[in-house]
């Protein structure tokens, strides 16, 4: 069953005019001018008695203190796109409708995102998260949703109230009282509609269909028949750009983290939208502040370049990353523009949303703490054991940053050894090693009788020896037998032997603890 979202945002052309100046788009008194008319006016201007369709010497007769602007239609465009490629999170077919309108097929995603309201309030919740105030409409085709956007109020609580995807049987009664000025194809006519007392839908629908083919053209029972769900649509799909790169303008210089953090979180929502449409998740991200000039002196852009442990494509996460890296830096001047930039992706499934824990996800919540910890305390401070392709046991192993790729270890004849292989019929696997080596071997003094190392008494050796020769290409050469003993309290040490040297005693040490 076909299921389709439509956001109208009535206050665009404000947004953006309120965007260059800085101020409230509802609150200013901006005026949206469009070919020397009103097109858009904010609710103060609207408050004065402006209109849409006014002209300018109108206006400044009912409200002095008006700011004009001319309608952006590109910047319009822009916005729009930013929103559907913030869409994408939420399903692949979303379509750019005219009339500031967005519209995504939300069939396919009912079950992922826990039903239609629950679904029908995250779509809400990305509009606002973009700046942007919406009206939502809910049916079961993509012309009746934006007739409904349309008509609805922004923010309208319509999805709250849905609980279960429209049917094409209940399209008459969610249209048929609607006006029919909503509809785009009927502009030209709505003198003459109005004339034979055409007003809603349903009494348009209710005409001859070939008388008003005649009098209005094919266009207008065309599009009435596409928002009944009587003939086919074909939406004018968006499709997401092949690399992600996303700029945000401040509404003023700020210092402020948590200014920066607002701004942000509308780019990782188009973030997320473009990972989700490659099924992508982000190993690396940069985050650019861009300053204002001091005087005649352009100051360089600040950087953050950001590396994740796992790859991710999780808003929430990414976003606390970037905090932890913002509140680390002081800023050497206010920001001007935001800019969000992708380095390094990786193919990634989706999570299924199943109500069974998902397998592996105490990892996943453990490397995300890791991540947001290297991000608070830098790269440097965080560090983690990387296996060498060495035997030397003190060279086995080297510490890394944690957010260091993990590379298999190269063994000294140029094999590449990792912490498991097949090992070769007849070939024993390696003797158990303690988790506890000393810093430096602790030299071990001999008992008078059978010259037994010793510590706090007599050791005894329970297995071994296990002979270890390597080191012979740089100085260093290690020449030893080890042996697990035990002491006279039970306890487990990793000892070894040097190789004696001719006219010399062999020295025992002691190099690690067992648990």
């Amino acid at each position: 069953m076909a299921c389709w979202i439509a956001l109208h945002l009535p206050c665009l052309a404000l947004e953006i005019a309120s965007s260059l100046t800085r101020a409230d788009a509802l609150t200013d008194t901006t005026v949206v001018l469009a070919q020397s008319r009103v097109w858009q006016a904010s609710e103060a201007a609207q408050a004065a008695g402006v209109q849409p369709g006014m002209r300018r010497g109108g206006v400044l007769a009912l409200l002095p203190q008006a700011r004009f602007h001319d309608r952006d239609e590109a910047a319009e465009t822009v916005a729009l796109e930013a929103l559907a490629l913030a869409l994408l999170r939420f399903g692949p077919d979303v379509a750019i409708a005219s009339l500031q309108c967005v519209l995504i097929d939300v069939a396919p995603s009912l079950r992922l995102f826990g039903g239609l309201a629950s679904l029908a309030a995250q779509v809400l919740e990305s509009a606002e998260a973009l700046g942007h105030r919406a009206s939502l409409g809910i049916a079961a085709t993509a012309s009746a949703a934006a007739l409904l956007a349309l008509s609805g109020e922004p923010a309208m609580p319509m999805p709250l109230r849905q609980t279960s995807p429209p049917a094409s049987t209940d399209l008459p009664q969610q249209l048929d009282l609607l006006s029919v000025t909503l509809l785009a194809e009927a502009q030209p006519w709505l003198d003459w509609l109005a004339q034979i007392g055409c007003a809603t839908l349903g009494e348009l629908r209710a005409l001859p269909t070939a008388g008003v083919r005649r009098r209005c053209g094919a266009d207008l029972p065309a599009a009435l028949c596409r928002a009944y769900g009587e003939t086919p649509e074909s939406p004018n799909w968006y499709r997401a750009p092949p690399r992600f790169e996303a700029v945000l303008p401040l509404p003023s210089l700020t210092h402020d983290i948590d200014v920066l953090l607002f701004g942000l979180r509308r780019l990782l929502a188009q973030l997320t939208g473009w990972l989700c449409a490659g099924q992508l998740a982000t190993r690396a991200l940069t985050l650019v502040l861009e300053h204002e000039p001091l005087g005649r002196q352009t100051l360089a852009p600040t950087r953050f370049d950001i590396r994740l442990a796992e790859a991710s494509a999780a808003p929430a996460h990414l976003l606390s990353l970037c905090k932890e890296r913002l509140a680390r830096s002081p800023l050497v001047a206010p920001v001007l523009t935001l800019r969000l930039d992708i380095t390094q992706t990786v193919p990634h499934v989706p999570q299924s949303g199943s109500l069974l824990p998902e397998p592996g996800r105490a990892r996943q919540d453990f490397v995300q703490l890791m991540e947001r910890v290297t991000a608070r305390l830098g790269d440097e401070h965080v560090r983690r054991l990387q296996v060498r392709g060495d035997h030397r046991p003190e060279a086995a192993f080297v510490s890394v940053p944690y957010g260091a790729p993990v590379r298999a270890a190269a063994t000294a004849d140029g094999a590449t050894s990792g912490t498991s292989r097949h090992l070769p019929d007849g070939e024993k696997p390696l003797p158990p090693r303690p988790a506890w080596l000393l810093d430096v071997p602790q030299r071990l003094s001999l008992s008078v009788q059978q010259e037994r190392p010793w510590r706090q008494g007599p050791l005894q050796l329970v297995s071994g020896p296990e002979r270890i020769e390597a080191g012979w290409w740089e100085p260093g050469t290690v020449t030893r037998d080890y042996f697990i003993a035990a002491d006279t309290q039970g306890a487990l040490l990793w000892v070894f032997r040097e190789r004696p040297v001719k006219g010399a005693d062999a020295a025992w040490y002691l190099h690690g603890l067992f648990g």
